[in-house]
This record gives C-alpha cells, sequence and structure tokens, in this order.
C-alpha cells in the first residue's frame, strides 16, 4: 500500500512539472502585444492669445481650417489583467492646418505641417470581450516637436513651394489621448484592432503670445503579434 501511495504522489508531481511551463508559455503568449498601426487624422488647433494678439488669432481663424494628415508607429502592450492593458509605442505624426480654398483675392494657399515623435503611455480597459473584444483607452504622452514645414500653392502655378521654417514651437510638450477600439484574433498569434482616437496637446505647443493647441481624431488600424 505504501509502494502503490509513493507511485501514485510521484505521478502527480511528475504531471504538475510537466504541466507548469504549458501553463507558463500559455499565459505569455497572451499578455504581450507588438503591432503597426496607421491612422489618417483630421488635424486642427485651438488658438488663445491675450488682449494685445487677439487680432492676430482672429485673423488666423478667419483664414484657417483643417486638414487632413497622418499618425503612424510601432505599439507595444502588455496585459496586466484580462481587462486592463498597458501600452506605449513609438509614434509619428503629422499635424496642422491649411487655409480656405475660397477666399476673396487670394492668390496664395498653404498648409502648416507640425510633426512630432510621441512616446505615449495609455490604459486600455475591455468592457466586452467575446470573439470581437470591445474596450476604452486613455493616456498621455511625450511629444518631440521634429520639424515645421510650410506647403504654399500660388495661383496659376501647378508646383507648390515648400519652405522648412525655423519654428516658433516648443521642442517637448504633453499630450493627451482617448479613444475606443475594437480587436479581433485572425489566429493565434496574430491580432487585428480598429479604433478611433482622439490626441491633443496638453501644453501649447507655441512659444508666442498667440498660444496654439493642436488636435487630431481619426481611426487606427493596427496589426499586432502576440507572444
Amino acid at each position: 500500500m505504501k509502494k502503490t501511495l509513493v507511485i501514485l504522489f510521484t505521478f502527480i508531481s511528475l504531471v504538475s512539472i510537466a504541466q507548469e511551463p504549458t501553463t507558463l508559455d500559455t499565459n505569455k503568449l497572451k499578455k504581450i502585444q507588438l503591432g503597426l498601426t496607421f491612422s489618417p487624422d483630421f488635424n486642427f488647433r485651438y488658438l488663445k492669445a491675450d488682449a494685445n494678439s487677439e487680432w492676430i488669432s482672429k485673423i488666423a481663424d478667419s483664414l484657417e481650417v483643417p486638414k487632413f494628415g497622418y499618425t503612424t508607429g510601432l505599439n507595444f502592450s502588455y496585459m496586466l489583467s484580462t481587462k486592463i492593458k498597458l501600452g506605449t509605442g513609438l509614434i509619428f505624426a503629422d499635424n496642422g492646418e491649411k487655409t480656405k480654398s475660397t477666399i476673396e483675392l487670394q492668390t496664395i494657399n498653404y498648409k502648416n505641417h507640425f510633426y512630432f515623435l510621441s512616446v505615449p503611455v495609455r490604459l486600455d480597459y475591455t468592457f466586452i470581450s467575446k470573439k470581437v473584444d470591445v474596450y476604452a483607452t486613455l493616456g498621455v504622452s511625450g511629444n518631440f516637436f521634429i520639424n515645421h514645414k510650410t506647403v504654399m500653392f500660388e495661383d496659376g502655378k501647378k508646383d507648390p513651394i515648400q519652405l522648412n521654417n525655423h519654428s516658433d514651437l516648443q521642442k517637448f510638450t504633453f499630450g493627451g489621448l482617448a479613444g475606443m477600439g475594437m480587436s479581433a484574433k485572425l489566429d493565434s498569434k496574430w491580432l487585428f484592432k480598429m479604433e478611433v482616437l482622439y490626441r491633443q496637446s496638453i501644453q501649447s505647443v507655441s512659444n508666442n503670445p498667440v498660444k496654439k493647441w493642436l488636435y487630431s481624431v481619426g481611426p487606427n488600424i493596427g496589426l499586432y503579434y502576440t507572444f
């Protein structure tokens, strides 16, 4: 009887040891996601000026309208629990504005491109978890200003003029992001995500008396590899 119990306990121990790495590997596969994302964005800005500079912001508001840009980059997320993910990444963004296309006596139109490299930190909360997961996201980002390019279109000329401006924008600012999304497994390794994100600078990006807060909104599409 003792010999039988010893054999039985030995067998149970061996089964437990054999199963443990498999369980850990399975959990590990579900926890880490690495993906590439792209978003065509609707871009514009908010302006605020003191009493002496308010006329400048009024002129800008009368001339400028939103433009289309984009956001793209590498994203990484880690599952803290079955419902919460912590994410970060390295994101390149094209923000800015352009002039209205119909202004009397206007001979030159332009588009402003403000290029940033951002490092976001975000939390995703999954509130529907089925074949397709639905989640909300909230986060902040550190935004490094790279360059300001203006593309000018002169009436009667086909080729635009491109200017790399010496910009007054701050080299580093903080931003915020919020949105909702959905994710679906393509197979055991690959994951497809689509989310609508709103991004906005928390600090003014301009050092001028006319303060400027950039914002963008767009459908962010991504393909993720889980490991």
